[in-house]
Formats: structure tokens, C-alpha cells, sequence
């Protein structure tokens, strides 16, 4: 009864939820005046979601219920059918038995008749004997010697028969006596199997009503489910229009891409996908910002962007980026680049970082294979939105960014901004992983929403 009611309360609220959902506008999500009505959406939506999961779990324990309850009356008619197929064989050996006494009672009674008819026969030659004359027998065959010579013989034979007919009385009482109890013993075989059939059809009848019921929970879950895709669907689109407005999604990278390349990477690093958006959205805002160098159709100077080989440094950014290029088959001039940061317009830092994870070529090289290998590619492009996901992930789980905790991801986000952690001295980054983090806390947030 409980489970009934639960499942009642809650489709009426989808049908009153589905109603105001037809109403909804989704396409004005990603205006900041509607903000406050679309997060309320999602959140009943959510809530609605929720309901439908609990519908169908519980039509999902119903079913395992129900199927437990279908094997045992499969079971039960089973072994029901086995009993009757052991009465039907058992009371067809007694109808053999029975139709076995019957012809030996036949046959008793044809041996009987004929004694009785010799019997009769050799009765009447007496009766003819006694009242033949002695005129009769002079003027016959046989000497009056033979005639009292036959007289004993007659009455030896009439004997044996008269013995007989009483055995072949006996052995028909007895004969009779034992098809009378096959009889009864056959009326018994048939009312238990009688009773072995109407438990059958009981059975039968119980389990065409689960099976019934099993279709019908089946096709209720089937119905949740289909409405509950319909409700993710529309979460998905409010979370995805509410992401653009909190310019999550304002850059190269559509959010929904991203964010499904975010969860892929991070199920195969161990990194949390908010972390990953949250260094794609540092470094380049999701792909929109990725360098202003290397666009002019004019030979670029490749040493202000790529300085090359300096002391102490083995990188030749240009030469590997030459390289890849040639493999990739992009334009050399013409495809953007970072530029290096400038003091007094001069170049003072390293520039020609890559795609939206902003690669240096060098470091992209030492990690093109893994790359090519996680996103099943022949080779690796710091252009490609989901390459370049990957490649973030790869990196920051090698600077332990995969430990999930907040000094683990903090540390690993100064290290990739400049091979140091946050509290060298020598290096004033921690700017760059406390606002890697801010952004990290915001971007789960509204994670949250969707999953």
C-alpha cells in the first residue's frame, strides 16, 4: 500500500511538473533577467528526476519480486506436469492390467463353454446308454461287453469336467476379484489426477496474473524512464544556457563539449572535471583567447614568439613546432599562437603556447603520444578541442592534481603555469593557482547542477 501511494503522490506531481514544463522557455536561459526562474526550473526538474529514479527503482524491486514469484509457479507447474505424466503412466499400466484380466475371463469362459458342451455331449450318450434295450444293443456294433466297458469311462470323464468347472469358477472369482481392484485402484489414479489438474489450472491462472503484472510494472518503468529522459533533456538544456551566462560557454569550446571531453579525460586521469575547465578557462577562456600571434599572412619573427635554444635550455620551440605542423598539415603562418609577455615592448618571456590548454610545443611533443593513445588518434592536435582537454588532464594528473584535494589541485595549477609550485619563493605564482581554485569551486557548482 505504501509503495502504491508513493508511486501515485509522485506522478501527480510529473503531471503537474509536465504541464509547466510545456509553458517554460528554455531559450531565454541564457538572459540574466530570467536567471532566478530557470534555476528554479532546474531545481525542479532535479527534484522531479529524482521522484521518476524512485518510481522506477521501485518498479525495478517490484519486477525482481514478481519474477522470484514466476519461477517458483514455473517451478510448481513443473513438477505439477511430471505428477500427472507419472498418473497417465501409471493408470494406462492399469487399464493394460485390467484389459489383461478381462481376456483371460474371456478366455476362461470359451474353455468353459466348450467343457460344458462335452459334458453335455458325453450326458446325453449316458441318458442314450440307459435307455438303449437289449434289442437295441444286439442289433448294434458294439458287444454288450463294450457297452459296460464305456460306462466307467463316461462317468470318469463326466467327474474331470465337473472338477474342472469348479477350478475355472475359482480362477474367474479370483480373476473378477482382481479386476475389481484395478477398478477401484484406477478411480483413485483418476481423482488424483484430477485434483493434480485443477491445482494446475490454479497455478496456471496465478501465474498468468504476475505475468501480467510484470508486463505492466515493465511498461510503467519504461514510461518513467521515457520521461525522466525527457526531464534530463531539458535540465541539460537550462544548465547549458545558464553555463553561457555565467560565460562558462562564451568561448571556442561549446560548454556541453567540453564539459563531456572534461568528464572522458577525467575518468581515465583521475582529475575532477571541474579542475580541467577550470585551467582551460584560466589560460584561455575555454578556447576564445588563444594568442594573438603568429595571424598576419606575413613571415612572423619567430624569435620574439619561440626565443629557441637559450642558455642552459635544450627546447628548439621552433623546429617542434615546424614539425608538428608539417605532421598535422596546418598552415605555419597563420594558425594563432601566444605571444610572449612584453616589458617596455620588448619580449621578456616565452611565447607560441598552443590551442586552448596552451601548450608549448616542446612540452606538447613530450606528451603528444600519451595524447594521440587517450583520445585514439593517429596524432595528437593542441587545436583539437577534446586533444587539448586530454592533454590538460595528462599533464596535471603527472603534477598530482589527481589526489582531488584542494593543495594537491592548487599546487598542480602553479606547476602549470610555470614548472614551479605556489610557494617558491622564487616565483610569484600562487595568483595563478588561488584563482585556478576560485574558479574550480564556481565551475563544480554549477556542475552540481546538472549531475
Amino acid at each position: 500500500m505504501k509503495k502504491i501511494l508513493f508511486i501515485s503522490i509522485a506522478m501527480i506531481g510529473i503531471g503537474t511538473s509536465y504541464v509547466y514544463a510545456q509553458n517554460f522557455d528554455i531559450s531565454k536561459c541564457n538572459q540574466e533577467e530570467n536567471e532566478a526562474d530557470c534555476r528554479k526550473r532546474l531545481g525542479e526538474l532535479n527534484q522531479e528526476i529524482q521522484i521518476l529514479d524512485g518510481g522506477i527503482k521501485i518498479e525495478d524491486q517490484n519486477q525482481a519480486v514478481i519474477g522470484q514469484e514466476i519461477n517458483q509457479l514455473t517451478g510448481e507447474i513443473r513438477k505439477t506436469d511430471s505428477e500427472i505424466k507419472k498418473k497417465n503412466s501409471l493408470i494406462k499400466n492399469i487399464k493394460k492390467d485390467i484389459l489383461d484380466k478381462e481376456q483371460n475371463l474371456d478366455s476362461l469362459n470359451a474353455r468353459l463353454r466348450r467343457e460344458k458342451e462335452s459334458l453335455e455331449k458325453i450326458i446325453r450318450k449316458r441318458h442314450e446308454l440307459e435307455d438303449s434295450t437289449l434289442f437295441e444293443m444286439l442289433l448294434s456294433n458294439e458287444s454288450i461287453s463294450e457297452f459296460y466297458e464305456d460306462a466307467p469311462a463316461f462317468s470318469y470323464i463326466q467327474g474331470s469336467l465337473s472338477d474342472s468347472f469348479e477350478i475355472i469358477d475359482n480362477l474367474k472369482v479370483e480373476i473378477y476379484g482382481e479386476k475389481q481392484s484395478l477398478e477401484e485402484k484406477q478411480k483413485e489414479e483418476d481423482a488424483a489426477k484430477y485434483s493434480l489438474q485443477i491445482e494446475q489450472q490454479k497455478i496456471e491462472t496465478q501465474k498468468k496474473q504476475r505475468d501480467q503484472a510484470l508486463a505492466a510494472s515493465e511498461e510503467k518503468e519504461a514510461s518513467l524512464a521515457r520521461l525522466r529522459q525527457i526531464r534530463q533533456q531539458e535540465a541539460q538544456e537550462i544548465s547549458n544556457k545558464l553555463f553561457e551566462l555565467r560565460d562558462l560557454a562564451g568561448g571556442g569550446i561549446a560548454f556541453g563539449d567540453a564539459y563531456k571531453y572534461a568528464k572522458e579525460a577525467g575518468g581515465k586521469t583521475g582529475v575532477r572535471p571541474a579542475f580541467i575547465l577550470a585551467i582551460l578557462e584560466q589560460e584561455s577562456n575555454m578556447g576564445k583567447n588563444v594568442g594573438t600571434c603568429n595571424r598576419n599572412t606575413n613571415e612572423p619573427i619567430w624569435s620574439d614568439i619561440m626565443p629557441g635554444p637559450t642558455s642552459g635550455s635544450w627546447r628548439d620551440d621552433q623546429t617542434i613546432y615546424k614539425r608538428l605542423m608539417a605532421k598535422l598539415g596546418r598552415p605555419l603562418v597563420g594558425t594563432p599562437l601566444s605571444c610572449p609577455i612584453r616589458i617596455n615592448g620588448k619580449p621578456s618571456g616565452w611565447g607560441g603556447a598552443m590551442g586552448p590548454s596552451q601548450f608549448i610545443p616542446a612540452t606538447w611533443e613530450s606528451y603528444e603520444d600519451r595524447i594521440a593513445r587517450a583520445v585514439g588518434a593517429t596524432t595528437a592536435d593542441p587545436w583539437n578541442a577534446r586533444h587539448a582537454i586530454h592533454a590538460t588532464a595528462l599533464y596535471v594528473s603527472d603534477l598530482g592534481a589527481g589526489a582531488q584535494t584542494y593543495s594537491a589541485e592548487r599546487e598542480a595549477a602553479c606547476k602549470y603555469y610555470s614548472g614551479r609550485g605556489c610557494s617558491d619563493p622564487a616565483v610569484r605564482n600562487a595568483f595563478y593557482g588561488n584563482g585556478v581554485m576560485d574558479r574550480t569551486i564556481r565551475i563544480q557548482a554549477n556542475i552540481d547542477l546538472i549531475d
